[in-house]
């Protein structure tokens, strides 16, 4: 069956350009992004609005990661984000409960400089990959990360990253912190934008969140699992095929290992499929009906290891 291409499907194409057709064994590793001049903690920097009147009870943010920032850090197209971390100066808790929320995508933006943007522009085309509806925060400060495990496990296809989060403590009672949250941030252009609220806020300045935080992003700690370039007895072994295909793949395995899950990612880093195939089979069929024409990353997963392919449906 053959497909027109999609706008979705066009970007896909650029972005999953940047990926080798090769596999890969991954291994995972926590990083830092701290680029930047250091700052001094501020509250309006996020991930959390908490300042020291306790008022605001609603805060989003979102965060921007140039491709030049990732590859620093050793995150390169393939890489599967495990968890995401942020940096608190005060040692000020809330036990909620409290709704928070992460949200990632993969987009060619490669800067925040507008004056102010709109909560569903950002937010446009994410993922969201955490959220728990009774989380509290604990007393934690510097130099501990306040880690939060995804959900979602995420992929990053190249290009740059784009985080947000999202902070609703209506439901807690007064009090809602013993404290303001400060974070640890650096100085670095055009990476922001923020807004705390009395409600959800539908625009976000990338200036001003009561106090001036032009330029100031919180540094921010990632659980990856990093592809490498080994190339194994693992991926020797698997062979996609056809490739390009109309319709169907079938994935072949000599390696002697079965294969026991099979992922397949689309450009925005969303797994769109999962197949558990037959073990004890040497071969195995996916039908991609479902799917817009574009590349997808098929994630191979075989004991410990697990291998990255890329196909292309016509």
């Amino acid at each position: 069956m053959r497909r027109i291409p999609t706008p979705s499907s066009i970007v896909a194409v650029s972005l999953l350009a940047l990926f080798s057709v090769g596999a890969f064994r991954a291994k995972a590793q926590v990083v830092e992004i701290n680029t930047g001049t250091p700052n001094t903690p501020l509250y309006a920097v996020g991930p959390i609005y908490v300042s020291s009147t306790l008022f605001y009870r609603y805060s989003r943010f979102a965060y921007l990661y140039t491709q030049a920032e990732l590859a620093a850090a050793g995150i390169v197209p393939g890489t599967v984000i495990l968890s995401t971390g942020w940096m608190k100066s005060t040692a000020n808790s809330a036990t909620g409960p409290a709704v928070f929320s992460i949200y990632m995508k993969n987009s060619n933006v490669t800067d925040y400089s507008l004056a102010s943007e709109t909560w569903a522009n950002l937010s446009a085309g994410a993922v969201q990959v955490y959220t728990n509806p009774a989380q509290s925060i604990p007393d934690a400060s510097t130099p501990n990360y306040i880690d939060f495990t995804l959900t979602s496990p995420f992929t990053y296809t190249g290009g740059s990253l784009e985080i947000l989060t999202e902070w609703d403590i209506s439901a807690a009672p007064a009090p809602i912190a013993t404290g303001a949250f400060e974070w640890v941030n650096t100085t670095v252009a055009d990476r922001i934008y923020a807004s705390g609220n009395t409600s959800l806020p539908a625009t976000l300045s990338s200036t001003t969140n009561n106090v001036d935080m032009n330029d100031r992003r919180p540094v921010i700690q990632l659980t990856v699992e990093a592809p490498t370039s080994v190339v194994d007895e693992l991926a020797a072994g698997i062979s996609l095929w056809p490739n390009p295909t109309d319709r169907f793949v079938t994935i072949s395995n000599s390696s002697g290992t079965p294969i026991e899950r099979v992922e397949v990612i689309n450009a925005l880093g969303r797994v769109v499929m999962t197949d558990r195939p037959n073990s004890a089979a040497a071969s195995h069929q996916l039908d991609l009906e479902q799917l817009a024409a574009g590349h997808y990353l098929f994630g191979l997963y075989a004991g410990t290891g697990r291998v990255l392919k890329r196909v292309t449906l016509k």
